[in-house]
């Protein structure tokens, strides 16, 4: 009997020991007391080292546009094209500005009652064409008009210049005109022989004065 109770007893004080334990937990090692260190992972090999050449960074390379310059001309061409220059300036007639210089063309031109072109061309029309392109001064189509133009000033015979308008005519009034020129000489558009120059004291034309104005 007492043998039955020691073993009942033995078996309870296991049965205790055994609750109060301590629970088996993962990496505990009762025999050391402590945790066993962790099994870590292999050390990470180091990648092996490429000996391959870094690949070639592709740079642009900007180059700078070209300059497009004129071809040049060789001395020969630059010759030439002055002579062109000369020739062409020499072929361009200058603009006369002189009353001579702007007469020059029409002298011979024939007489053409109410004409004003070089295909003919009456006394009043010869000088409205003159003096418009000479001094830019309109003038009207006709002697006895241009003679009572308020415009224009009166002048003496002996203090004429060249420029001045000349005028003609009879007991009937005024029938003729023309420009007064250096050297006592008037030119105009004649009847009989169309344009020309004539001296102020010429026998026909001199009795027939009549007067001078300027309008310049």
């Amino acid at each position: 009997m007492a043998l039955l109770r020691n073993i009942l007893f033995l078996a309870l004080t296991l049965a205790f020991l055994s609750a109060c334990s301590f629970p088996v937990r993962t990496g505990y090692d009762r025999r050391i007391g402590g945790y066993k260190p962790a099994r870590t992972a292999q050390a990470q090999q180091p990648a092996p080292q490429t000996t391959s050449e870094p690949a070639a960074v592709a740079t642009a390379t900007t180059t700078p546009q070209d300059t497009v310059k004129p071809p040049r001309q060789n001395s020969s061409a630059k010759a030439h094209a002055a002579i062109n220059k000369k020739e062409v300036a020499r072929a361009t007639p200058k603009k006369a500005t002189t009353l001579e210089g702007v007469i020059k063309p029409w002298l011979g031109t024939r007489y053409k009652l109410g004409g004003t072109s070089k295909s003919g061309i009456d006394c009043s029309g010869y000088v409205m064409v003159i003096y418009k392109e000479l001094y830019g001064i309109a003038l009207k189509h006709n002697a006895e008009g241009i003679y009572k133009d308020e415009r224009g000033k009166k002048v003496s015979r002996g203090d004429l210049k060249e420029g001045d308008l000349v005028f003609f005519g009879d007991f009937w009034g005024i029938s003729h005109i023309g420009i007064y020129m250096s050297g006592d000489r008037f030119t105009h558009a004649s009847t009989s022989k169309g344009v020309m120059i004539s001296p102020m004291n010429d026998k026909y034309w001199s009795p027939k004065y009549k007067g001078a104005k300027r309008f310049k």
